[in-house]
């Protein structure tokens, strides 16, 4: 009588083999991993995308915020002593709809030196204390 071994191999040996049968394929437990991983990727991305705009749009009112204290300053200079007149105001009346959420302020005192006034002129455009711009100038005035 002849005895014939048949060796069944294991579904884990075959696949250290390389060899894969005819139901090869993702289990559910990789596909949820992946997903996973996917999911924390895009999160992360949308938050840094939101970052960006974010930081964009201070990026630029502080930019616009920079130009017109830049412009208070020069009104200021060519009002001269007149200027000590107005200490806050917005930018209605200059730019009439352009520049709505930003407001203007300024302090005018003389120093040490006769003739040298000390300007110091802010444009704000939110309520937080960082949504500031402020600029100081030691200069002559007309009329002093």
């Amino acid at each position: 009588m002849n005895c014939v071994l048949v060796w069944q191999a294991s579904a884990w040996s075959r696949w250290r083999l390389g060899v894969r049968g005819s139901n090869s394929g993702f289990t559910l437990l990789e596909v949820l991993v992946a997903m996973a991983v996917l999911a924390v990727a895009l999160v992360s991305l949308l938050g840094l995308y939101n970052r960006s705009l974010l930081l964009t749009i201070r990026a630029q009112r502080l930019s616009t915020a920079t130009l017109l204290v830049q412009e208070m300053l020069t009104r200021t200079q060519l009002e001269g002593t007149s200027a000590l007149r107005v200490t806050t105001g917005d930018f209605a009346d200059l730019h009439p709809g352009q520049y709505p959420e930003f407001r203007w302020y300024r302090t005018i005192r003389p120093t040490a030196l006769a003739g040298l006034w000390e300007l110091h002129v802010g444009v704000s455009w939110g309520q937080r204390e960082d949504e500031t711009c402020e600029l100081t100038l030691f200069t002559p005035l007309e009329g002093s």
